[in-house]
């Protein structure tokens, strides 16, 4: 009845050949007008899986209760000296803040008013002393800038310092550091350059650590989510800021972009970049396999428009159903391009075959359409149904997938056996001189016919073989590892890493008190698994009377300097000059003057000689502004005031508690936390003590327990409508084993194989499975349903021809992505290539076997 229904409609489309094509013609027009003006893609990474689950909901009140905290843009800052860090952190500070359309935030962690007025109290006793004795040491040096905040108090300090050599207070190996740090600044200037002088460089011999170097943004920006990059207009106006700013490496500052938004913009970038050059070849390979498997042009054209007005019908539909496209369900158009193909080459080879066997164009259209329509019919349902099965699973960007792709496998499948025998008939291809199959196979299947029993053990030997293999398949929670490593926000936040107190991998715990939290962070600090843990309680300093007493000590002493007006009336370049000469005399008396010495006195003897009326400005900046700041600076720390949770200030306060006293906990793990066995570990750990933890390493372990989920469930789902389905058309469970037979050995091999050349399954990858489900038991109808129809000889049939080049084209269109430089992409092409290759080669030996 099938065969009786399909063979009239096909007839009935050619008849109607220029009805029907000016049908689909209209319809495509309006459709494709509607998709123009609908179409978008939601790139918000945070839908992708379903709100609903515990752990998405538990991760979105700690988003709610700390909003700050999520979607940054984080700007990492790195000088050649530490002041020039902060300064260029500062200036771009400053600037980001005047952009209220492009960001909602922008923040220095280390400049927190709080840290800046009570930083002291935090370091150890030890480390106060030391740092409260240089800066009194150095308090009547900077008296003398406090009195005279201009280019001839700056070099007026020089002057006392060289007269406390006169006075054996000190020794010219003491004033190495500051005077080639001064010189540094000065020659800069003279050649155009601009870098402030380093306060911290001057005051230590010591090598500056890479944490004094580095200062960090975070801001958070406006997001577009209708654009590929959500946060590309934030992070071009950064970068045209830093440009604006000569923040660049000849300027002694080098700025980066990382965080999550930078992250998840590059990877779009990548992507699409990686794809670009994949797709390119892909579309020039399939059109040569086109060409191979139907020889005429007159064929190829109607498959390709009714593969056109397919995508546009399906794109469509996608757009009524789900509003948008998400990041995977896009992936629609390419699966329905490599399934699509399958179901036009299916039908046009066979129209080839019987073209020859039939010269009349209109018989051989409607036998066409007889033979084709069990094989193709349950191809597309069993495609389908394969889809379909993932719509009820939690990981929503792979149920949009399914319901768009299943959909689009139906429209393929009407518009193969109505539009496309229209289209044919119009462009009327030649009849074949010779048959279409393949004449050299016949000594495959002899072999096949002769060595089935052979065959069928070595199967079940790679089989066994294989499953033992296969349970060793690993999936990769890292979304790191999916990322390209050359990108900027990928090396960046690597590098960043390296320090072992900049962890993205911490885990976040509410509490409804602060007093609630502390408790549960006592008894967490106590796990061999964490490093340690931070709450509100954290920032209340130890010792606190012993180093105020220290501090109050250090600001009588500092209290003239610190209580000057610090400025000036504006001085004539003449006086600044004459100050200059005066200490350039003082530099050249220096007897056996060491090096930095006589550097120094020969850049202020340039600085002479140049007389640039542009040049003292451009000095008074880089020399004097940037120490009225240091003084400032120490002002406000040595104001410490004793720290208590109640008196912790709204700008420490706010990251920490919410405005309805929930407090949060952060929990730091010990060891190498993308190490995978130390971070399930960790979490383990933890969510025993606490199970309703969240953050990053819950988040992505729990994202890749759905991810395989879905897939597992969905795999299931699958197997079982699809052998239900096979059972009520085959009317036969053995040939339903027969049909599942090569689909299961073909997974075994597949996952076999991946293990043992290390790719490990991963999120971007995992979407081949439901590809090689459809596309392997699509295979394996056309060759039962020949078996069934009591031919022979089956690989020298049409039939084999129009599997062998329809896996060509699904091979070249998906493998190709594995030449893409974005490794998650890559890992999907190695995938999907080694998966139909196996699904090939099953379907025509193993099943063969089984057949014969």
């Amino acid at each position: 009845m099938l065969s009786l229904f399909i063979g009239r409609l096909v007839d009935f489309s050619q008849r109607f050949a220029p009805a029907l094509v000016l049908l689909a013609f209209l319809m495509s027009l309006g459709l494709g007008w509607y998709v123009m003006g609908h179409f978008k893609i939601n790139t918000d990474i945070n839908q992708l899986i379903s709100a609903d689950l515990d752990w998405r909901i538990r991760e979105a009140a700690v988003e709610k209760g700390f909003p700050q905290k999520s979607d940054l843009l984080v700007v990492v800052v790195d000088g050649d000296t530490p002041d020039a860090a902060e300064a260029a952190a500062e200036a771009l500070t400053l600037k980001l803040r005047t952009m209220p359309e492009r960001f909602s935030q922008v923040i220095r962690p280390d400049k927190i008013p709080f840290f800046q007025k009570n930083g002291l109290l935090f370091l150890s006793k030890d480390e106060l002393d030391t740092t409260l004795n240089q800066m009194i040491e150095a308090e009547p040096v900077l008296g003398i800038l406090a009195g005279d905040p201009s280019l001839r108090g700056f070099f007026g300090m020089i002057s006392f310092m060289l007269q406390g050599v006169q006075r054996g207070e000190t020794d010219f190996k003491q004033l190495d550091a500051p005077f080639n740090t001064i010189a540094d600044t000065i020659e800069a200037d003279l050649a155009g350059q601009a870098k402030p002088l380093s306060w911290q460089t001057m005051s230590s011999s010591q090598k500056s650590l890479p944490r004094d170097l580095r200062k960090f943004i975070l801001t958070k920006p406006i997001l577009d989510f209708t654009a590929l990059q959500p946060g590309a207009a934030a992070s071009n106006a950064i970068r045209t800021v830093v440009s604006e700013l000569h923040l660049t490496p000849d300027h002694g500052v080098r700025v980066r972009l990382t965080g999550a938004i930078a992250l998840n913009d590059e990877e779009f970038a990548s992507v699409a970049e990686g794809t670009g050059g994949a797709a390119i070849l892909s579309i020039v390979l399939v059109l040569i396999i086109l060409w191979l498997a139907l020889r005429s042009f007159r064929i190829v054209i109607p498959i390709l428009l009714t593969l056109i007005v397919g995508l546009i019908m399906t794109t469509a539909f996608a757009l009524l159903a789900v509003g948008s496209l998400n990041l995977i369900s896009v992936a629609f158009a390419v699966m329905f391009i490599g399934i699509a193909v399958d179901f036009g080459i299916q039908f046009a080879v066979r129209y080839r075959d019987q073209h020859h066997r039939e010269p009349e164009h209109a018989k051989a259209m409607k036998r066409t359409g007889q033979l084709i329509a069990l094989p193709l019919t349950m191809a597309a349902a069993s495609t389908s149904l394969g889809f379909f099965a993932f719509i009820p699973t939690a990981y929503r960007g792979v149920s949009e997938l399914g319901l768009i792709a299943g959909t689009g496998m139906i429209i393929a499948y009407l518009l193969n056996i109505t539009l496309l025998p229209a289209l044919l008939a119009f462009f009327r291809p030649p009849a074949e001189p010779e048959p279409v199959g393949f004449k050299w196979a016949a000594p495959v299947d002899v072999f096949i016919q002769t060595n089935r029993r052979k065959i069928l053990l070595v199967s079940l030997l790679i089989a066994v073989i294989g499953i033992g293999i296969a349970t060793r398949v690993r999936f990769d929670f890292d979304p790191l590892n999916l990322k390209d490593p050359q990108t900027e926000s990928v090396s960046t936040l690597l590098d960043a890493m390296k320090d072992p107190d900049f962890n993205i991998y911490t885990i976040d715990i509410l509490r409804h008190s602060l007093k609630e939290a502390q408790v549960l962070a006592g008894t967490l600090q106590k796990l061999p698994q964490v490093d340690h843990v931070l709450t509100l309680g954290n920032f209340v300093p130890d010792d606190q009377e012993e180093k105020l007493a220290l501090i109050s000590d250090a600001s009588v002493i500092f209290a003239s300097t610190l209580t000057e007006n610090m400025t000036q009336t504006p001085l004539k370049d003449a006086e600044i000059l004459a100050s200059l000469h005066k200490l350039v005399e003082e530099l050249r008396a220096v007897p056996n003057q060491p090096p930095s010495v006589s550097r120094l006195a020969k850049a202020i003897e340039a600085v002479i000689e140049r007389h640039d009326h542009l040049l003292l400005p451009r000095l008074q900046d880089d020399l004097v502004t940037v120490m009225q700041a240091k003084l400032e600076a120490i002002k406000l720390s040595l104001s410490a005031e004793e720290v208590s949770t109640a008196t912790i200030t709204e700008d420490l306060r706010r990251d920490w508690v919410t405005p309805d006293g929930q407090a949060l906990i952060e929990v730091y793990p010990k060891g190498n936390p993308r190490n995978h066995e130390t971070l399930v570990a960790f979490t383990h750990a933890v969510r025993e003590v606490a199970p309703d933890a969240t953050g990053t390493p819950i988040s992505i372990q729990e994202s890749a327990h759905t991810v395989t989920q879905a897939f597992i469930y969905a795999g299931i789902y699958a197997l079982l409508t699809i052998a239900l389905l096979s059972f009520a058309v085959l009317r036969s469970a053995r040939d339903v084993v027969i049909l599942m037979a090569p689909l299961i050995l073909a997974g075994i091999l597949t996952m076999a194989t991946i293990v043992l050349i290390g790719l490990p399954l991963n999120f971007a990858n995992i979407i081949a499975i439901p590809l090689l489900l459809s596309l392997g038991v699509s295979y394996a109808i056309y060759f039962v349903s020949y078996a069934r129809a009591g031919q022979k000889n089956p690989m020298q049939s049409s039939m084999a021809r129009a599997v062998l080049f329809s896996a060509a084209t699904a091979l070249v269109a998906f493998g190709s992505l594995a030449i893409s430089s974005h490794p998650g992409t890559s890992s999907m092409g190695k995938l999907l290539t080694i998966a139909l290759s196996y699904s090939l080669a099953c379907s025509f030996f193993l099943l063969n076997a089984l057949l014969e």
